[in-house]
Order: C-alpha cells, then structure tokens, then sequence
C-alpha cells in the first residue's frame, strides 16, 4: 500500500480524476483560507479594530490571512459589486430629452450661421433665442460643465461659441494687452474648450459621457501608502517602521471595503431613490469611528490621544481624497 503522502514533494496521494464539486471547492480553498482563517480574520477585523495588526506586528500571522491576499480578495468582490450594480442603463427618458436638446440647439446655431438680409437676420436670431437649449442668454459664449451623474458617469457639456481652432484662440491671445489674456486655470479650460470642439468637429455644443468607476481602483492602489505615510506621522519612527503602518492601512481599508460593500447591499434593498444617498452620506461616520478604535487597539496610546490623531489623519485623508477625485475629473475631461 503506498503512502498517503509523497516523500519528495509532500503531495497528498488522491485520485487524479476530480468533479466539477472538488474545482470549486480548492478555487475558495486557494483563495480564503476556506478552512476557517478567512471567517476567523473577518471577524476579528470587524469586531477587533486594530487587533490584526498588533497580532502581525507580534508575528503571530499562521492563524490568519495574509493582509494583502485579503485586501485582494475583498476590493475584488467589492468592485465586481460595484461596477455590476452600475450596469444599469439611462433611462430612455432621459435619452430622448437629450436628443431634442441637442436637435434645438443644432436648429439655433443653424439659424444663427444662415446667410440673410438684416431683417431676417433679425427674425432668425429671435427664433435661435427660443431654440436655445444648453445656454442662457447671458452666455459669454464659452462654458465648461462637469457634472457627476449617475452610475459613476462624469457628464462634460462644452459650449464654445467664440472660436473654432485651437490656432484662433492662440492667435487672438497673443494679440491681446496682458490684462486682457486668459491666464492660469481660466486659459487652460478655455483652451480645452475650443482644443474639444475642434476635436468633435466644430460642434458648438460638446457633450461628453465618461465612465469613472474604472479608475477608481487606482485611486485607492495610490490612497493606500500614502494613509501608511499620514499614520507614520503621527507615531514614532524608533518604535515602529513604515511597513507596520502600511499594514494597518491595508486592514483599515478592508474595513472600508467591506463596509461600503454592506451599504451597497442594503441600498438596494431599501426602497427609495434617496437611500444610496443618505447611506453614503453617513457612511463617514462608522469609518472615523472605526479608525480611531483601530488606532487605539493597534498603537496602545489613550482613547483622547487616538481621538485627535484620527481627526488631524481624516482630515488629511479627505484632502488626499479631493485631490485624487480632482485629479482624476482633469484627466478625464482631458483624455475625453
């Protein structure tokens, strides 16, 4: 009879031939542990802020899953929640109401454009002011506007009525006295204005869809250091060294994930257009309470202290994330 396990390798001696059942099984296996460190590490994270780093920092890590495999694991099914709960298409009244918006304006600028005697001219103009769908009449004749819909869609509208190149602009810039030139932000967006109406065609109105959900995840990849850097900041260097925070930004992230992951479920169980809404705007509540629970049971100083560090570490955290969410708005008004 052979033995149950090889002398060379350590592999157990099965029967090759395996079901579709025991795929499955060593799949969830491979990836959570599925032999209890998966439910043993969730539970702790949740219930013991704080508690999963101190033990790694110890060294004591066989009980359970490696912190990085769990952020893996759970941004993964965050995200496949996430972007499967976007899916959903735009309501075609919304569709039609665009595309008469577009078709009036098409009509104004038509008007406008045609060639007549003054009188006409005169009549033309009054019908394109009734027509005028995606500007006012106060318009100065360039606007930029970004809107953050639905879905993770950033919503761009471009009105560019002064110009039609990007070499018109420079040119009549350089003509310009000093005080009178576009400067710093205002000329960048301007020019990028006219830069997209030349783009799609010398369109006087622009409308851009852009799906920002994808690049969430690379937002968060950058977030995670720089948290570690904020928490280092604030807890001495001789004592402990960056990758113990890194650590412990990875665990408080989990947190996050998870969390936001229960918020996604359960706004889609309570009814009401308004329930996402509320739900995220409270989420930031249990996140501050569970960073600073975590920053006590990791770092071991007063409850006071880990109070205000948490408050000076959120407050750097929301200016981060304001910077990526700008960042990341520029980028896609550029690259659209």
């Amino acid at each position: 009879m052979g033995e149950r396990f090889c002398t060379y390798c350590g592999q157990e001696n099965l029967e090759p031939k395996e079901t579709v059942g025991h795929l499955v099984r060593h799949f969830f296996e491979d990836i959570t542990h599925f032999d209890g460190k998966f439910f043993t590490t969730l539970k702790d994270l949740i219930v013991k802020p704080g508690f999963l780093t101190r033990e790694y920092v110890a060294g004591r890590r066989m009980a359970y899953l490696n912190p990085i495999r769990m952020y893996i694991f759970i941004s993964a099914i965050f995200f496949i929640a996430l972007f499967a709960s976007t899916e959903e298409s735009t309501p075609q009244a919304e569709v039609n109401n665009y595309a008469v918006n577009v078709f009036r304006q098409q009509m104004a600028d038509s008007l406008r454009s045609a060639k007549a005697d003054s009188l006409q001219k005169s009549f033309n103009g009054k019908m394109a002011a009734q027509l005028d769908s995606l500007k006012t009449k106060k318009d100065s004749g360039q606007a930029l506007a970004l809107n953050y819909g639905s879905a993770g869609m950033v919503k761009i509208d471009i009105t560019e009525n002064k110009y039609n190149t990007v070499r018109e602009y420079d040119s009549v810039q350089r003509a310009l006295v000093d005080t009178a030139k576009d400067k710093g932000i205002m000329h960048w967006i301007l020019r990028n204005n006219v830069r997209q109406k030349e783009k799609h065609g010398g369109r006087n109105i622009v409308h851009i869809e852009v799906d920002v959900h994808h690049d969430i995840p690379k937002i968060m990849f950058l977030i995670l250091p720089l948290f570690a850097l904020y928490v280092s900041w604030f807890y001495s260097r001789k004592k402990y060294y960056y990758v113990n925070h890194a650590i412990f930004s990875v665990h408080f992230h989990c947190f996050i994930f998870i969390l936001f992951l229960f918020l996604l479920l359960l706004a889609k169980i309570i009814p009401g257009e308004w329930a996402g809404l509320i739900l995220v705007a409270i989420a930031p509540v249990p996140v501050f309470v569970y960073l600073v629970a975590a920053l006590y049971g990791m770092y071991r100083q007063s409850f006071w202290l880990s109070l205000g560090k948490g408050l000076a570490i959120s407050v750097l955290y929301l200016i981060t994330l304001s910077l990526a969410s700008t960042l990341l708005m520029i980028i896609t008004f550029i690259m659209a």
